[in-house]
């Protein structure tokens, strides 16, 4: 007979299975469009053969274009010394304000550039670049934005005037992503090549200018600052 005093065995618990999640797709692109709620998602194997290798032949090219394009801005933007002291010798090739940069003009690597991409593209390795996944937004200062629009606006009005075929897009890779800087630049520029005897006129003259002309008018766009006259106005929405 057994005793009272023995241990019961223990009950039997059944372990719930775990159920691995399915492996996702490669081929399963979802993205967002702005407007619309659901996210846009499609198997890209789904895509008609040919359809798709018009859209890879598309893409292929636009990636290895973005990366002699951007090559391109760089080299601009380092030769941007080289150009105002050059601005500042043709006017005055005695003046001493503006120092000669060190170094050479850089040179961009076309042929680098593009075997670079090509390997990267044999390779797989793209980066951030070739991932499809969205870039994470930078937060930009909304004034610099607002005076970014007025700018590419001005200089594609002005590009149009002098070449009816200036596009858009054009005037937005000529300012850049900040209307602001760009402005300031142009303000380096002109006082380099004014003379000497001119330049802290020039200066101030430039400034008022772009205070006046843009930042004073993009504040109030953004509620920013309000116009006396306004202060007490009900207003108009």
């Amino acid at each position: 007979m057994a005793s009272v005093l023995e241990a019961a065995p223990a009950p039997v618990l059944e372990a719930t299975p775990v159920v691995p999640e399915a492996p996702k797709s490669d081929t399963l692109l979802e993205f967002e469009v702005e407007g619309y709620e659901p996210k846009v998602s499609i198997d890209l194997a789904d895509v008609e053969a040919k359809a798709r290798m018009r859209l890879l032949r598309t893409a292929t090219r636009a990636y290895i274009t973005n990366r002699v394009s951007t090559a391109v801005a760089k080299t601009k933007k380092d030769n941007g010394p080289f150009d105002t002291y050059e601005a500042a010798m043709k006017n005055d090739p005695l003046q001493t304000l503006v120092e000669k940069p060190e170094g050479e003009r850089a040179v961009t690597d076309y042929a680098g550039v593009i075997d670079s991409a090509l390997k990267a593209l044999k390779s797989g390795e793209l980066g951030n670049r070739g991932t499809g996944e969205p870039k994470p937004k930078v937060l930009r200062d909304p004034l610099v934005t607002q005076i970014t629009r007025s700018v590419v606006a001005e200089v594609y009005e002005k590009g149009r005037a002098a070449d009816p075929k200036y596009k858009y897009p054009t005037a937005q890779k000529e300012v850049g992503q900040d209307g602001l800087a760009y402005l300031k630049t142009k303000i380096e520029a002109q006082v380099a090549a004014a003379p000497a005897a001119e330049q802290a006129a020039k200066r101030t003259a430039l400034e008022n200018y772009l205070e006046t002309r843009y930042v004073k008018p993009a504040r109030i766009m953004l509620g920013l600052d309000t116009p006396g006259k306004l202060k007490d106005a009900e207003g108009i929405l």
